[in-house]
This record gives C-alpha cells, structure tokens and sequence, in this order.
C-alpha cells in the first residue's frame, strides 16, 4: 500500500501523482502547487532526456524564501534551505534523508528557463552552495563600500580591477607597486 502524504502547506488532501514534463514524476498538491520531487526519479528522467526543456519566459520563481524549514512530506525531518541564485533569492527545500526535493508553483518553470533544468543535482551540491555564498558575501561588501564611498567610487575601483585582471600576470605586481609608490 503507497503511502500517503500531505504538502506542508496544510491542504486537507493528500499529494496527487503528477508531471512536471513528460516522463518526470512527482506527487503534487492541489491547493498550493507545490510538487515533492525523488531526486532518483530525477536523476533516472535525466539520464534519459535527449535535450533539455525549452525555456519559455518564466516569472520569478513563488518560492518565499522567509518561510521557515518545511518538514518532508515522507518522513517528517526538517528539510535544507538550499540557494539556486543569489539574485534573485531563490531557494528550494532538500530532504536529505529522503532524497527528494520540495518545488514551489514556479520553481520548476524559473529552473527551466534559467537552463538549470538538467543540472538539479549540481545546484543542490556544495561547490554551487558554496558559490551562492560568496556571491552574496561580495553582493554584501559591495554594497556597504557602495555606501561609505559612494557609487562612482565603487564603480572605477571595478573597472580598474578588470583592467589589471587583464594585464599579464608577470606585469600585475609591478603595476600595483608603481600605484603604491605615488608614481
């Protein structure tokens, strides 16, 4: 006997077998429109997929990134806050006990149109947290210098940045040492 489960967004009714895309299996609820994805299931659809999803023009993803932990559908445990994007602040909800993964109504279109579609597994592992992270950490430090210093600061520090990134690397040093020296 299949076990029933119920979204976390208290609808009386239990998940309903649905599709995000042909051949992608989840269980989806009625009132909310969210979806509990198997993260085999998604991997076994991805190995299969010839070429990813069309993207088609997408809103920002629903997804309210200040609702606290959700607990899995399956086996009640709290489930990750995981970031896709800093900008914007997009977020999807991980069992890790479970493997599966909790969409939104629009997370699955905005990962479609962001060409994250096939790539689920990669934006929940470490390497993409970890670069979500300091990308809101340099977002964070940017934007306090922004307002100790002033926009048009910040701005000429940014494009010299990239113009010495563009010097060769055996040059950079001695450019920086001539700046230092009052040259």
């Amino acid at each position: 006997m299949p076990m029933i489960l119920h979204c976390a967004c208290g609808a009386p009714a239990p998940l309903l077998p649905a599709e995000l895309l042909p051949g992608l299996p989840v269980q989806g609820c009625a009132r909310c429109h969210a979806s509990l994805l198997s993260l085999d299931t998604y991997r076994q659809w991805v190995e299969g997929c010839p070429e990813p999803p069309n993207p088609e023009p997408c809103d920002s993803p629903v997804t309210d990134h200040h609702t606290p932990a959700r607990a899995c559908p399956r086996c009640t445990r709290l489930m990750e806050r995981l970031r896709v994007s800093h900008e914007p602040d997009f977020r999807l909800d991980r069992c890790v006990g479970c493997q599966c993964v909790r969409l939104g109504a629009g997370d699955w279109p905005a990962l479609v149109a962001a060409g994250l579609a096939l790539r689920l597994s990669e934006v929940l592992g470490d390497g993409w947290q970890r670069r979500v992270r300091e990308e809101v950490v340099h977002h964070r430090r940017e934007t306090e210098l922004r307002a100790r210093h002033g926009d048009a600061c910040v701005d000429d520090l940014i494009r010299i940045r990239a113009w010495l990134s563009s010097q060769p690397a055996d040059q950079r040093e001695t450019l920086l040492l001539l700046l230092r020296s009052g040259w």
